[in-house]
């Protein structure tokens, strides 16, 4: 049986060398990557949705997105449904701004699953994280998973040098869902050097977004079911 995430969303985040005070919903919409209407909703800014605009740090909102850019990073947050129109609003931005230095770009998507009760709950723990070890050095104590995250690299296990792409799957408990757990999903792209030399990073980065975001999400969504279903089997 598929298991479905009762929260599913997804965040585009860069790492680089950005001027915040760009990304203002002005300039969002005069270069037509949103509409009046969201704009408008970010201009408001109620205490909900903050709004603020500087050269250290801009956070805006809209009914979907959230956008937060820092000097030394961008971050880009669904609020609502998946949808395509997501990585067109990032790919869109970077297609503006292709001069920006940066470089690495992380295609990430995070799920919150309901588990049927605590025999579910614990199995699907101690499955991922035998407590053999830990029962023997606390033998009067309970050890249970906090967290964990597994890497998976390019290569092969015993290469020398740290992988520039990789993913990582992490799980923890989930804090927002009763018996939830909470499955993250990051697919790690370094662009710090372009293979063609015609493509700034920046390019690259639009690139892989516009290219990869949507095979990624569906990798997602087929770890995370494989991860339970195997982890849940009886």
């Amino acid at each position: 049986m598929a298991h479905t995430a009762e929260i599913l969303n997804s965040s585009i985040i860069a790492v680089g060398d950005f001027n915040p005070a760009i990304f203002s919903p002005d300039w969002l919409e005069r270069n037509e990557l949103i509409g009046k209407g969201d704009a408008d909703v970010a201009r408001e800014g109620d205490q909900g949705r903050p709004l603020l605009v500087s050269h250290q740090v801009t956070t805006l909102e809209t009914d979907w997105f959230a956008l937060q850019v820092l000097e030394n990073q961008f971050s880009l947050t669904t609020k609502e449904t998946l949808s395509p129109a997501f990585k067109d609003l990032a790919v869109g931005i970077f297609q503006l701004l292709p001069h920006t230095p940066v470089t690495a770009v992380g295609l990430n998507f995070f799920a919150h699953f309901r588990l049927s009760g605590t025999d579910e709950y614990h199995r699907l723990g101690d499955v991922l994280a035998p407590k053999d070890i830990w029962n023997s050095l606390y033998p009067n104590e309970t050890p249970g998973l906090a967290a964990l995250t597994i890497q998976v690299k390019h290569e092969t296990r015993d290469a020398l040098s740290e992988p520039k792409d990789q993913k990582r799957i992490s799980i923890q408990p989930s804090h927002q869902i009763k018996f939830g757990i909470f499955l993250l999903y990051n697919d790690h792209r370094d662009v710090s050097a372009a293979a063609d030399k015609n493509v700034t990073p920046a390019e690259l980065v639009a690139a892989v977004i516009d290219k990869e975001w949507e095979s990624s999400w569906k990798d997602a969504v087929r770890v995370f079911d494989a991860l339970l279903t195997m982890a849940l089997r009886n």
